[in-house]
């Protein structure tokens, strides 16, 4: 409805006239309006928690290769790395659950906290314990883990931790409490650099790993104290509750998810592995540095995903418009990074030597032309996700990384590392059009 004509005399002035203080009023207006809808709030403190957290890591390891030996920095990095690997798996996919159900949980939200928790350190202890067994037969470098019971204790305690650690993220970002992501993050990074350089000396064998797990401690305790004793409350006080799925229903949601992550985990981070089994660890190297920087974006694709879900959870009736209002920001946003990477791909892999540069650029451009099609992947994900469409999630993940891994292995052969860069676009394009007709009909209002 048009306002009345007794106030269109002011309305050229007036801030408040309908459709025209989105125009005329100050950009700082507008912009604290743009950040107050949480759609793009949960994206920006995201991709802050991103940037800073890739930034303190370079320092950290930089500072780590000065203050250690090779060896004690190997050992460090080994069981840093298995730690999260093992977290990875523990964790079950409950990022995706808590962003879908905890928005509107109410009261029933620290249960499915503590319940998220629960049973992803469980899987932790089991995963550990397994492993602590079972991998020093099959490898015996990989014995230092168990070499002490108390050792393996900490290990194993290590990766409940960080199950923990990780899934307090999403519940953050799932109770409107997002800006404290890069805030606990950033925290986190300055406090295992310094733990780093405190246990150099007191330390050595064992600082690197100790550094991570001592500060993660530390965090553990003031971020949950937030989420229970303030977000946790406030969400109750909001009232917008709506029933939660039986048990049964969420354990089945949670399990063809997590089917669906492990496909995921099949098409992306196994590539580095493929590529060394193929074609040897020298031109993983290579491969390896193209394909973080060309991820980076895709990372950050992953941001708007997650703010879908968690916007989107409140009000499925609003799913259409956030997704139409989500495909368009990440367009703007995502289309110039690309032929911004595209041009400097050579000068920026030119900072790490001359046969990277030669040799990953093409790799590099590939991957982050793939952010494109990559995005409306996720973003259709997210919504199968609102929609507990499942089974579409699985069909997804899994079309894809059989496309990009079968692709990948023919093209090796013929191209090197640049055919991988080929077959993980040509998978994500394949996949995208697939999709394209649910998508067309999900903008225009449709199931």
């Amino acid at each position: 409805m048009s306002a009345p004509r007794a106030g269109t005399a002011n309305a050229t002035v007036s801030p408040a006239a309908p459709g025209v203080g989105t125009v005329t009023a100050p950009i700082g207006v507008r912009l604290r309006r743009h950040l107050r809808d949480p759609l793009n709030g949960n994206v920006y403190a995201l991709m802050l928690n991103t940037a800073m957290s890739s930034v303190l890591g370079i320092a950290y390891w930089a500072l780590a290769a000065r203050l250690y030996s090779p060896a004690q920095l190997g050992i460090g990095a080994a069981m840093v790395s298995t730690m999260s690997f093992l977290s990875n798996l523990s964790q079950l996919n409950l990022n995706g659950a808590l962003a879908r159900f905890l928005p509107t949980a109410a009261e029933r939200g620290g249960r499915l906290v503590g319940y998220a928790y629960a049973v992803s350190c469980l899987a932790a202890l089991a995963l550990s314990a397994g492993f602590l067994l079972i991998a020093p037969l099959v490898a015996g470098r990989l014995d230092f883990l168990s070499r002490t019971p108390l050792l393996a204790v900490v290990f194993a305690l290590s990766v409940a931790g960080w199950c923990v650690f990780t899934l307090q993220d999403s519940v953050l970002t799932a109770l409107r409490g997002v800006v404290w992501v890069p805030v606990e993050n950033t925290a986190f990074g300055i406090l295992k650099i310094a733990l780093l350089v405190l246990l150099a000396g007191a330390l050595p064998s064992l600082g690197i790993f100790l550094s991570w797990n001592l500060a993660v401690v530390v965090a553990l305790i003031p971020v949950n104290v937030l989420v229970f004793r303030r977000l946790l409350p406030r969400l109750r006080e909001r009232g917008t509750a709506v029933a939660l799925p039986g048990r049964r229903v969420l354990a089945r949601f949670v399990a063809l998810d997590y089917v669906g992550y492990l496909f995921l985990q099949a098409g992306t981070n196994a590539l580095p592995l493929l590529v060394t089994a193929r074609l040897g660890a020298e031109a993983n190297g290579v491969f390896y540095v193209a394909w973080l920087l060309g991820g980076s974006l895709e990372l950050v694709a992953y941001h708007f995903g997650t703010s879908l879900t968690v916007e989107s959870s409140a009000d499925e009736s609003r799913l259409p418009a956030y997704v139409r209002q989500v495909l368009r920001r990440g367009l703007l946003l995502f289309v110039p990074a690309v032929v911004l990477l595209c041009v400097s791909a050579p000068l920026l892999l030119t900072l790490f030597g001359g046969d990277y540069a030669s040799t990953g650029s093409g790799v590099l451009r590939l991957f982050a032309v793939a952010v494109l099609p990559r995005l409306m992947l996720i973003v259709f994900v997210a919504a199968c996700r609102v929609q507990r469409r499942v089974g579409r999630i699985i069909a997804v993940h899994a079309a894809t990384s059989t496309l990009v891994v079968s692709l990948a292995v023919v093209a090796m052969a013929e191209f090197g590392v640049v055919g991988v860069g080929f077959a993980y676009l040509a998978g994500q394009l394949v996949v995208a059009a697939a999709v394209l007709p649910s998508m067309v009909r999900l903008l225009r209002g449709g199931s």
